[in-house]
């Protein structure tokens, strides 16, 4: 007898009834098992109804969330039915969650009910709306983005002195789950961010050690660098929004000071900030709430407690905004970040999913060797002053083109090719491609016509490759290698080069072994190092810009 039917023989013998649930419900999360599942009780879902009356609590939920997994509707109104009587609190929510994925669009009014009961029960009055603009944010702000960027925040941390408040949670939890629920069937406007410019306080997370990079192509508003960001204030986002070397952009909320304490004091600290006046400051409010995740930096809460920290911080903060900020685990439009010092105090930032950045909006492909597009942006901007107009160039080592179309957006090139021996990265390269052809209002200032020449995207290993002319520039991640080869791999690379390479033609190179390069260029006689930019402290990774004599 297979094991799903050992599962249930043993439930309708009544024997380790919660084990057994629970062990089918692992069973299921696998879609084939599922189906299997559902074969089996074909159609018949007495045993598991009836375990919704049982006596053990724990026994209801799993049977409930186990009837959810079906998707069968005719126990909708039994798990729902279920969901109105139960009195054990931790259960109520996983009834809900049962039915998250039917119709249950006939039980909305019971739903609304339930809403303004729990509200009414454990909420609080309203925060006054604030009329004024926004204030200017503190310094405490910008100075926790640095710190998140650059790391340092690593002490270790006790998760004591959080103590989990028990009175209504499992109410608020109930509610959040509701308040979801319900919108879902709501007609939901998306939000439009109007302040472009001025724009309002912004800090631009960057590479932790070139920041410079980024703020000095910022010709509008107060504009202060620091490890790993850039404080901007009074900017315009029209010229932000074409920078393409910083990371993401954060909002240090007006007044915000650090914040401590257990989590529904956070709650009430993060409403006494008036979050959703100053989103509605920031866009043309439609009325309808804001969907937010929280996003948590720290290292003093555990990876196994942060899940269940953040829900009740956000259930709690659902409830206090009144309908204006509703926690969404899809479909948000802000993250609500909270940044730990070291102090183990927070600061809370916002980052907008309502801003319209496009800046890599070709990117559609990716593998997880992957270089990121800000870091090809930065070298690309790092190499500048060493990049012809009109070069021929190549990549032999593309990827998914990435750092090749950061090159193309920089300078123009012609021709253009990237090779690769994994085949899937040149089938994505080709499809990113295409996607940046097709999208030039996209691109930076005065790039839209370079984006219409042709990437030539082979699949071919580099040390096989051959062409009938010489390339102008090299431009490329090297892949990684095994410890202690980085020599011999760089002697490799350098000598192939040179047979693709003309006299005088630069090598852009980005390498976690830039020692073994320098050394193999030294010995080559054939290379100078032009210059040598470290981008990642903990990998190793460097820029080396050469030239072939």
């Amino acid at each position: 007898m297979a094991r799903l039917e050992q599962l249930l023989e043993q439930i309708r013998k009544d024997k380790d009834v919660r084990r057994n649930l629970i062990e089918i419900r692992q069973n299921i999360s696998d879609e084939s098992l599922r189906r299997r599942f559902v074969s089996i009780l074909g159609g018949d879902y007495t045993l598991l109804t009836e375990l919704l009356r049982h006596e053990d609590p724990k026994v209801r939920k799993n049977a409930a969330l186990i009837l959810g997994e079906t998707g069968d509707e005719t126990v909708l109104p039994l798990l729902f039915e279920a969901w109105k009587t139960e009195e054990t609190l931790y259960v109520r929510e996983d009834y809900l969650k049962a039915v998250s994925g039917m119709d249950y669009r006939e039980y909305l009014p019971q739903m609304e009910e339930r809403i303004r009961e729990l509200s009414e029960k454990i909420g609080q009055s309203p925060a006054k709306p604030r009329e004024e603009a926004p204030n200017a944010a503190s310094e405490e702000a910008s100075n926790a983005a640095s710190e998140e960027v650059s790391n340092a925040a690593s002490e270790e941390a006790s998760s004591e002195g959080n103590p989990l408040w028990d009175n209504d949670r499992h109410l608020l939890s109930e509610l959040s789950v509701l308040r979801l629920m319900t919108a879902h069937f709501e007609e939901h406007e998306r939000h439009h961010f109007t302040k472009m410019n001025p724009a309002p306080e912004l800090i631009l997370r960057t590479n932790v050690l070139h920041a410079d990079v980024t703020a000095k192509q910022i010709q509008s508003g107060t504009v202060h660098a620091m490890r790993g960001a850039v404080h901007v204030k009074g900017g315009n986002l029209h010229e932000i929004l074409k920078i393409r070397t910083w990371i993401e952009c954060l909002l240090p909320i007006p007044g915000a000071k650090p914040i401590q304490g257990d989590e529904k004091m956070i709650a009430a600290k993060l409403r006494d900030l008036k979050i959703g006046n100053y989103l509605n400051y920031l866009h043309a409010d439609t009325g309808s709430p804001y969907r937010y995740r929280i996003e948590l930096k720290s290292s003093s809460v555990p990876g196994e407690k942060r899940g269940e920290y953040i829900r009740r911080i956000a259930s709690r903060l659902d409830l206090l905004e009144k309908g204006r900020l509703l926690n969404s685990d899809s479909d948000y439009e802000v993250e609500l970040r909270l940044i730990e010092r070291r102090d183990h105090s927070m600061i809370p930032m916002l980052r907008l999913f309502t801003l319209p950045d496009q800046r890599f909006s070709y990117r559609k492909e990716t593998t997880a060797q992957s270089t990121s597009a800000p870091l090809a942006a930065l070298a690309v901007a790092l190499a500048a002053p060493y990049l012809r107009e009109g070069a021929q160039i190549l990549d032999p080592f593309c990827g998914v083109g990435t750092l090749l179309m950061e090159r193309c957006f920089a300078v123009s090139a012609d021709p253009v090719y990237g090779v690769d021996r994994f085949a899937e990265a040149i089938e994505k390269a080709r499809r990113n491609c295409a996607e940046a052809a097709g999208k030039e209002n996209d691109a930076p200032a005065g790039a839209e016509a370079r984006l219409r020449i042709p990437v030539h995207y082979i699949n071919r290993d580099f040390f096989d490759f051959t062409h009938d002319y010489l390339f102008d520039e090299i431009i490329t991640h090297l892949p990684g290698v095994e410890p202690g080869e980085g020599k011999a791999f760089a002697e490799h690379f350098l000598r192939k080069a040179d047979d693709v390479l003309r006299k005088e033609a630069v090598l852009v190179v980005l390498t976690d072994t830039p020692e073994d390069l320098k050394e193999a260029a030294g010995e080559s006689g054939k290379y100078q190092v032009l210059e040598e930019y470290l981008l990642n402290e903990r990998s190793g990774c460097t820029e080396l810009i050469l030239q072939k004599h």
